[in-house]
């Protein structure tokens, strides 16, 4: 049994804003909608908010290539409320701000387009001296070799980077414990996590105090952040890219306590839900399609209020075993408030005939439309994730 940590201090969440949506976008949504004096986020039909909670990934660099012009064809309509890029869709930082000003042009809600990364530092970083911007170090190092002042100073320098190229939501930090904090040896478990330098700590405090810093030093540059992955990926044995991981018997329970510390004092902004099993909670579904745990653990017990991101829907673990529309159906009955399709082959490499799609937002929205039809959702459903998601989006919608 794991002693509890101390609390580690949190500081208050300061409020940072970013203007957006062209006024003729604005107009045209607003007319689609039959001209109300609404703001054009109350306007959305139900397929609309679908679209809203879908994040896809594109492919190209530019706003020309045919996987982003369907994407911005979906985000002028109001039907895609995300767009995730990755190391393939940067080369430098000219090139990244052309085409991220492009989608949050194409954007006609009074709310920002969500536009996201991962960059964690390390070997996960999308942003780097490669492409033409500076290297971070990864968690591990950060937490072993800098204090906290040093680690925000550190941050700060990666969070400005990101919204100058355009982001606004960064996938991090990463919160999964690098090991079991009573390992005498220390030794880094999980061969996604703690074996890549993914994980501040197998201390769970300590990976609170860092994670804070991280957090804060990108509220500091208008940046949102998702804790990640929910509910702990790091005494996890296996990769969930290469198929279902399952932590019925190595989950702890001290994995969730930085969670919940972060959720008490304010810092989550949102949290990534993970593709992992636990037969002692659920033994049919996956952490990210499970209805064990959103609601009744990170929500009524861990008093979450936020936005749930589920992790990418397209790796192995859920291609292999469910259906795209299983897939979307469940994430949302599950409780997530953003599907993330990455249309990524290398985050796909183990799912049998996985073919990248670019119209997930009106593909998602058809699909939920049926199985509400069939009973399967309700209205209330998508309108309460979408609330959720307008409440963080708003965040972002007013200038500095």
């Amino acid at each position: 049994m794991h002693p509890t940590p101390p609390r580690t201090p949190l500081h208050p969440r300061p409020r940072h804003w970013i203007k957006v949506a062209g006024a003729s976008a604005v107009l045209a949504l607003l007319a689609a909608c039959g001209g109300s004096d609404a703001p054009p986020s109350q306007q959305l039909t139900l397929e609309q908010k679908v679209g809203q909670m879908v994040m896809m990934g594109v492919d190209g660099t530019s706003a020309d290539a045919p996987g982003v012009q369907q994407a911005l064809a979906q985000v002028r309509a109001g039907q895609l409320g995300g767009v995730i890029l990755y190391r393939y869709n940067i080369t430098d930082p000219t090139q990244v701000r052309a085409l991220t000003g492009a989608l949050q042009q194409a954007n006609p809600l009074e709310l920002p387009l969500l536009i996201a990364l991962d960059q964690e530092g390390g070997l996960v970083q999308r942003l780097r001296a490669s492409n033409g911007f500076a290297d971070t170090p990864s968690h591990e190092e950060v937490a072993a070799t800098q204090t906290p002042d040093q680690a925000r100073a550190t941050y700060r320098t990666m969070a400005q980077m990101v919204a100058g190229a355009g982001f606004n939501f960064n996938f991090g930090p990463v919160v999964d414990l690098r090991g079991d904090p009573l390992d005498p040896e220390h030794r880094a478990v999980s061969p996604v996590i703690g074996q890549l330098k993914r994980s501040f700590s197998d201390d769970p405090a300590r990976v609170v105090l860092y994670a804070s810093q991280f957090i804060l030093a990108h509220r500091e540059a208008g940046v949102l952040t998702a804790l990640k992955h929910y509910p702990g990926h790091g005494l996890a044995a296996s990769d969930s890219h290469l198929g279902l991981v399952d932590i019925t018997r190595t989950a702890q329970p001290i994995e969730q306590w930085p969670f919940q510390q972060l959720v008490a004092g304010g810092m989550a902004d949102a949290i990534m839900t993970a593709h992992l099993v636990n037969r002692n909670v659920d033994p049919d579904w996956p952490v990210t399609l499970s209805e064990k745990f959103i609601g009744p653990q990170l929500r009524t017990r861990d008093g979450f209020d936020g936005v749930v991101v589920t992790d990418d829907l397209h790796m192995g673990a859920i291609q292999q075993h469910h259906s795209l529309r299983e897939s979307v159906v469940r994430a949302i009955v599950a409780g997530n408030d953003v599907l993330v399709f990455s249309n990524n082959p290398g985050a796909a490499k183990n799912a049998p005939g996985f073919v990248p799609r670019y119209d997930m937002g009106q593909h998602a929205a058809t699909l939920v439309r049926e199985a509400i039809a069939r009973g399967e959702l309700t209205t209330e459903q998508v309108d309460a994730a979408w609330q959720r998601l307008a409440r963080l989006r708003g965040k972002l919608a007013a200038a500095h």
